[in-house]
């Protein structure tokens, strides 16, 4: 047994914290973690053998989820051979069948030190340069083997109806080159999938198709990138005849006046409006996106819009929602249950709740109502990777 197996099967007794459950609930008390997972939870509690941490005077949250990202793939050189962009298959503007598990390093990630910023898991993605790009995967965020650090594969399927696309193909003369391309390509691969029978007799087998049917059997979420309210409609009415989970990406220049994201039950992750690289971060709405997650949508928050940031912009895309609708646990919701949400991990992570994976982070104060909040201890699968004062690495 490693070291890291003995710690995660290590019993670690926080006392008297004020825990945020992620769901809206708040308490001083007590948690119990033993093998990796959350046992109890509640006053007075005591456990011979374990670890005691005196967590009064902290804040007990639920780890972020960043649920759309390069992170692992984008980021120090010596562990990710220079921004090798594993994750960005050009020679095909249609590849719902590759895996970004393959494009994942365990040890970049680990460098990157991300949980040292509160985050403990993560989504990662294909690039916004396909009209359907593969297939996403939610991981750990510290470790060497990817195939270790899966929380869960196949989370979603990436799309993308973004002027990246053109600028990916109608750079190279190859199509698409419009708007008008890229949505005939949508709504032509969706029916061909929704056509696809390879049970039948004489039906080839299509493994482009194969894994885009499980979007339209509703076994896996569409996650589509779009950059403006427009785009967005566009998705909605392209897709109306099929019966889609649709995450869409981006979140610029959503407001309230877009209630088809609540009607349908929609997804939608917000990306950082400080991003320098996308001009229509300034675009966002914050109190029109509040409006829409009350009337329905599942909203979240991700750094960059599936693409490279900073390892604080995740918590600054939740204090920008915190500036239009005062009111933290909703936020904290935001950052870490429904990001878990959208994955489909809800059941394993995102909250604390006793029997989830015991992934959760010490602040000295709560970061969302006061920026001097600083992380004192991350705790991720009941192993705590980070203490204040360790080591930090500069990876840019």
């Amino acid at each position: 047994m490693d070291i890291r197996e003995r710690m995660m099967n290590s019993m670690i007794l926080l006392k008297n914290g004020c825990v945020h459950n992620g769901r809206g609930q708040v308490s001083t008390t007590d948690l119990l973690i033993d093998g990796g997972k959350i046992v109890k939870i509640g006053e007075h509690l005591e456990a011979a053998g374990a670890d005691v941490i005196d967590a009064a005077g902290m804040h007990v949250f639920p780890g972020f989820i960043d649920p759309l990202s390069d992170w692992g793939i984008l980021g120090p050189g010596r562990e990710i051979r220079g921004n090798a962009n594993d994750n960005d298959e050009r020679s095909d503007v249609f590849t719902p069948q590759l895996d970004v598990k393959y494009a994942f390093n365990g040890r970049g990630i680990t460098r990157q030190q991300i949980y040292a910023f509160g985050i403990t898991a993560v989504g990662v993605a294909p690039s916004n340069n396909n009209v359907f790009g593969g297939q996403m995967a939610a991981f750990e965020v510290h470790g060497v083997n990817p195939m270790k650090m899966l929380i869960r594969e196949k989370v979603g399927m990436k799309a993308s109806v973004t002027e990246a696309v053109k600028e990916a193909y109608g750079s190279r003369n190859l199509a698409p080159m419009t708007k008008m391309g890229i949505f005939a390509m949508l709504k032509e691969k969706l029916a061909a999938a929704k056509d696809y029978h390879p049970e039948e007799e004489k039906v080839e087998r299509d493994e482009k198709l194969a894994a885009l049917k499980q979007v339209v059997d509703k076994q896996m979420p569409l996650f589509v990138s779009c950059n403006t309210p427009t785009e967005i409609r566009s998705v909605l009415r392209t897709v109306a005849d099929y019966d889609l989970d649709l995450v869409f990406c981006g979140g610029f220049g959503v407001d309230g006046s877009l209630r088809e994201l609540a009607e349908k039950r929609c997804g939608l992750i917000v990306a950082n409006p400080a991003n320098g690289f996308n001009k229509y971060t300034r675009n966002t709405d914050y109190a029109g996106i509040a409006q829409l997650a009350k009337q329905g949508a599942t909203v979240a928050f991700s750094a960059a819009d599936n693409g490279f940031g900073g390892r604080e912009d995740l918590l600054w895309s939740a204090l920008e929602m915190q500036k239009a609708i005062h009111d933290s646990e909703t936020v904290l919701t935001m950052l870490t249950y429904n990001a878990a949400k959208l994955l489909g991990i809800e059941q394993l992570t995102g909250s604390l709740e006793e029997g989830k994976r015991a992934d959760l982070v010490l602040w000295s104060a709560n970061p969302i109502t006061s920026y001097k909040g600083a992380v004192e201890m991350t705790i991720a699968n009941g192993e705590i990777l980070y203490r204040k004062g360790d080591a930090m690495k500069c990876f840019l």
